[in-house]
């Protein structure tokens, strides 16, 4: 599990355990992350918050999410390192660009690059693992960071490059639109991602996730990049949950049994782990198709 919210990160299980906690060997937990020192201070906070004794190992892996390139050889050396894969929570998170958004080498706005294009480069390359271990039986889950803020985004063409560094230049706060609009990407990926599977009656079990309003590391580096930061930092601690609290449904969704009623595939998790309808353009197969189609052409321009 990825204990830093609000940066690029996510995480890779493996092996297998039962759901109902009962260890049939000992687990490892892949911190993907572009920062090693960020990514060890995650991992040395994890042991101090007292994880116990005998249940595994954190490891960093290193993984750079703007660059799909990257996302793809990250991938590739997982697959030379291990031969199952029970879980992946894309957790990757650029909540803001300060109001000076980035593109990356190839021109696509970093936030798209990293909420959205990163993972999808990185779950497609990890899939037939995925698959594979599904095949023999173990319970095989793909957990998708997404957002509320997807229903409060009001432009939807995902065609082109253009469309995907729009700048929502109009905007009141154009860097959250941003945020929102690549989030809202994540959910279309996600709910096309588990029609494809269903329809090829593959057993990997994909959901969504919102954790909440969380105080992240990310939040605060954010408000403290405003005037009188402690000011916004207080304020915002009345109305937004510790940081801690932002992996609760991000686990429930990856570790609760599959006959819980709130947890199914296709699923939308909210705290407190309950099951809630997506938008309706999340669920809209056009939008989906058309982020889908785009995502593949560029792909294959770029020759990943």
């Amino acid at each position: 599990m990825s204990f830093e919210n609000g940066g690029q990160g996510m995480s890779v299980c493996q092996p297998q355990h039962q759901l109902q906690l009962k260890v049939t060997a000992v687990p490892q937990v892949y911190m993907a992350s572009s920062n090693e020192q960020r990514a060890k201070d995650a991992i040395e906070r994890a042991e101090k918050d007292g994880r116990e004794p005998g249940l595994g190992e954190i490891i960093w892996h290193p993984l750079d999410l703007k660059d799909p390139r990257d996302a793809k050889s990250s991938a590739e050396a997982f697959l030379k390192k291990e031969s199952k894969l029970d879980i992946l929570i894309n957790n990757a998170a650029m909540i803001t660009d300060l109001g000076n958004p980035q593109k990356n080498v190839d021109g696509i706005s970093e936030s798209m690059a990293i909420n959205y294009l990163g993972p999808f480069v990185f779950t497609r390359t990890l899939l037939p693992l995925l698959e594979s271990t599904a095949a023999t039986g173990d319970d095989v889950r793909i957990v998708n960071i997404g957002s509320d803020g997807h229903q409060k985004v009001s432009y939807f063409d995902y065609g082109s490059k253009e469309a995907w560094n729009h700048p929502f230049r109009w905007s009141l706060v154009p860097t959250l639109e941003r945020y929102k609009y690549s989030k809202l990407a994540v959910h279309l990926w996600t709910n096309n991602l588990a029609q494809r599977l269903t329809t090829e009656n593959s057993k990997v079990f994909v959901v969504l996730v919102h954790p909440g309003a969380i105080m992240s590391d990310g939040a605060v580096n954010s408000l403290n990049t405003l005037p009188f930061p402690s000011f916004w930092v207080w304020l915002l601690n009345k109305s937004m949950h510790p940081q801690n609290q932002g992996a609760f449904a991000p686990v429930f969704a990856a570790c609760a049994p599959r006959d819980d009623p709130q947890l199914f595939h296709g699923a939308y998790i909210l705290p407190p782990n309950v099951s809630a309808p997506q938008a309706k353009y999340a669920m809209d197969e056009g939008i989906q198709q058309q982020l889908f189609a785009y995502t593949e052409t560029l792909l294959k321009e770029l020759g990943v």
